[in-house]
C-alpha cells in the first residue's frame, strides 16, 4: 500500500476520512521521474531526493471516528465492512497476462469505448470489480491513478501480482455496495462485467455514482438478455454445477474449454475470412475467446459456471437508469460477440 492511497480512502463503517495508517513491515522501491510528475511532485511516502518510495506491506488502517481497524496484508488494505462477505473464489487467482499481446489492450478499449487512452491521462480512476487486474493495468499505463477494488481475496491477490510493476495501481479489498472510498473524488469510475452478477445492481450503481465527481464519468459493460438455446444451456449448466466441488468443476471446465478449442475457436481462426464459411463460424459459441491462452479460457469457464448471473440488462434500461441517476450525455452501445452485451457511459451532473 502506498501512503498516497489514504487521500482517497474512507471508513466503510462511518464514512470517516481522517484515517491513520501504521506499519509493521515496509518495503522501499525506486521511483521514476514520471512517478513524480504532476501537481504533487512529492507525494506522501516518496523521498524526491533519493527517488525512493516506502510502501506498507503489513500494518493497519485506523479510523479515529469509530475506532474501526482494517488490516493491511500483503500490501493490500482489507476494508470490507463488518458483516460483509468476501467475494467468491475465482479460477483467475493465478491468471497472468502478456501485456505485449495486443488482444489484452484491445479488449480493454472495446469495453471502455467511447473512452480512449487520452481520457485516462492524469485522472483518478476507480476500477470497480477489478478481477485479476487486466483493466487496471491499462488504465494506469495510460496515465491514471487507479484504485482497483474487489471483494474477493483471490481477485485482489491476482490483481496485485499482475500490476506489481505499476506505480499507479492501488489495490483495495472492499465491498462495492459500501466502498471504502471518499465521495466525489473520481474522474472516471468503470465497472466491466460486474453489475449483472450482483443481487442489488441498483444499490451498487448508486454507491459507485457517489464516488464520481461532478463532470466525471461512469462507464459500464453488462450482459444483455439471453434467449432461446443460449439461455437454456446457461441455466442448465449453472444449475448442474452450483454445488460441485472446485476440483470437479475445474475438471469440467477443462473439458468444456477443450471442446470450445476444437469446435469453435479453431474453426473460427481457420475460416473467419472465407466467404460463406466466415458468416457461419462467426455464430459459433464464444469464438472470440480464441485469442486467449488455454488456461485463461479454462478459468473463464470456471468463473462463468461458479458465479451466478442475477440480472440481464437491456440497452434502453441502462439509458433510463443512468439518466434517472443524474447523468448527462448518456451513451449506450450494443456490443455483440456471440451474445448481446451493452456498454454505457454517462457524465455526472
Amino acid at each position: 500500500m502506498k501512503h498516497r492511497l489514504l487521500q482517497w480512502l474512507a471508513c466503510p463503517a462511518c464514512d470517516g476520512t481522517a484515517l491513520e495508517v501504521s506499519a509493521t513491515r515496509t518495503e522501499v522501491r525506486r521511483v521514476t521521474s514520471a512517478d513524480l510528475d504532476g501537481p504533487d511532485a512529492s507525494p506522501p511516502g516518496v523521498d524526491p531526493g533519493t527517488r525512493e518510495e516506502t510502501e506498507i506491506i503489513e500494518g493497519a488502517i485506523h479510523c479515529p471516528g469509530c475506532a474501526a481497524v482494517y488490516a493491511v496484508r500483503d500490501g493490500i488494505p482489507r476494508m470490507l465492512p463488518q458483516g460483509a462477505s468476501e467475494g467468491p473464489t475465482t479460477a483467475h487467482r493465478y491468471t497472468t497476462f502478456d501485456t505485449a499481446q495486443p488482444a489484452w489492450e484491445q479488449s480493454f478499449l472495446d469495453y471502455a469505448a467511447p473512452l480512449e487512452p487520452h481520457d485516462f491521462l492524469g485522472r483518478v480512476v476507480l476500477d470497480a470489480g477489478c478481477g485479476y487486474g487486466r483493466h487496471a493495468f491499462f488504465a494506469a499505463r495510460y496515465g491514471a491513478e487507479v484504485i482497483a477494488l474487489d471483494s474477493s481475496a483471490d481477485a485482489v491477490a491476482s490483481c496485485a501480482a499482475n500490476t506489481r510493476h505499476s506505480s499507479r495501481v492501488h489495490v483495495v479489498q472492499g465491498d462495492l455496495l459500501r466502498p471504502p472510498l471518499r465521495d466525489s473524488f473520481c474522474d472516471i469510475v468503470y465497472s466491466f462485467g460486474v453489475l449483472h452478477h450482483l443481487e442489488d445492481a441498483d444499490a451498487a450503481l448508486t454507491a459507485l455514482g457517489e464516488r464520481v465527481r461532478s463532470g466525471g464519468r461512469l462507464a459500464l459493460w453488462v450482459y444483455g438478455p439471453r434467449q432461446g438455446a443460449t439461455l437454456v444451456v446457461n441455466n442448465a449448466l449453472r444449475g448442474a454445477t452450483a454445488s460441485m466441488a472446485p476440483e470437479s468443476l475445474h475438471a469440467l471446465s477443462k473439458a468444456i474449454a477443450s471442446t470450445l478449442r476444437l469446435v469453435s475457436h479453431t474453426p473460427y481462426v481457420l475460416l473467419h475470412d472465407v466467404p460463406v464459411a466466415g458468416g457461419i463460424v462467426r455464430h459459433l459459441p464464444v469464438h472470440d475467446h480464441h485469442q486467449w491462452p488455454y488456461d485463461v479460457v479454462v478459468a473463464d469457464v470456471f468463473d462463468r459456471l461458479r458465479i451466478p448471473v442475477h440480472r440481464w440488462f437491456r440497452g434502453e434500461e441502462l439509458e433510463v437508469m443512468l439518466s434517472d441517476a443524474g447523468y448527462a450525455d448518456v451513451q449506450v452501445s450494443r456490443r455483440v460477440r456471440n451474445n448481446e452485451t451493452f456498454r454505457a457511459l454517462g457524465t455526472r451532473r
